[in-house]
């Protein structure tokens, strides 16, 4: 796996490859890292060769705003795996905006790392399935493909990335199956991936495709702490 670190404490960036790299031998997974102390480095490094499949991003970097850099990637249509470190721990929410996958506060990292790697390596190597009921069949797909899940009378309706898929069965029987790490409910009977939620406002959600969803005020701490925990701040 290559790895790129970007952050302007070079000891701290050292512990934190040597925590990674612990991680993934155990699973017999050989990294390779990059070390960049600027953003404006790492930058022309991944447009040159874009061949870097997880990233480490320090927000408060000396000379740029490590949010905004990665906002630049995504902006070019790269989506590789971003896992923000910081001592800014109420910067957090602003890592969802630029999809994050994870966040840890430098003081704290080698509490919280291993959780969220042992989720990307979970996302990477052990994807999670659910079987979609039809009227004449069955169809198997994978967790992370799912937007959210909504009921339609006595039937649900599946939100998926390529359209969407009818389940015959009510939303009460398929949420009772769904992970808590995974999903969470927002509205009456409509359950979000925690994953693809971009940002979390007064009473709607806003999903990675820009699709808004109503956010009811009951529902709307326990979305909160579930993105945080997803982040790895809860």
């Amino acid at each position: 796996m290559k790895i790129s670190v970007c952050d302007d404490e070079k000891s701290f960036a050292d512990g934190l490859i040597a925590e990674v790299s612990a991680f993934f031998s155990e699973r017999n997974i050989e990294c390779q890292f990059s070390y960049y102390e600027e953003g404006a480095d790492f930058l022309k490094a991944i447009e040159e060769n874009n061949d870097t499949e997880l990233i480490f991003m320090d927000i408060n970097l000396i000379t740029a705003d490590g949010i905004n850099v990665v906002s630049e990637l995504r902006s070019k249509g790269i989506t590789t795996p971003v896992i923000f470190v910081t001592s800014l721990e109420n910067r957090a929410i602003d890592g969802y905006d630029v999809e994050a996958f994870g966040f840890v506060v430098k003081r704290s990292y080698k509490e919280k790392l291993p959780r969220i790697l042992t989720k990307l390596y979970d996302k990477l190597y052990n994807k999670k399935t659910m079987t979609i009921q039809e009227k004449d069949g069955m169809q198997i797909i994978n967790t992370e493909d799912i937007l959210f899940i909504e009921s339609d009378k006595r039937a649900s309706v599946v939100h998926t990335h390529s359209g969407e898929l009818c389940d015959v069965r009510p939303i009460g029987q398929i949420s009772a199956e769904l992970s808590a790490d995974d999903f969470t409910e927002v509205f009456k009977s409509i359950y979000v991936n925690i994953a693809k939620i971009k940002r979390i406002n007064t009473d709607t959600v806003i999903l990675e495709n820009d699709r808004s969803l109503p956010l009811s005020r009951r529902n709307r701490k326990n979305v909160m702490y579930a993105v945080m925990k997803k982040v790895g701040r809860g």
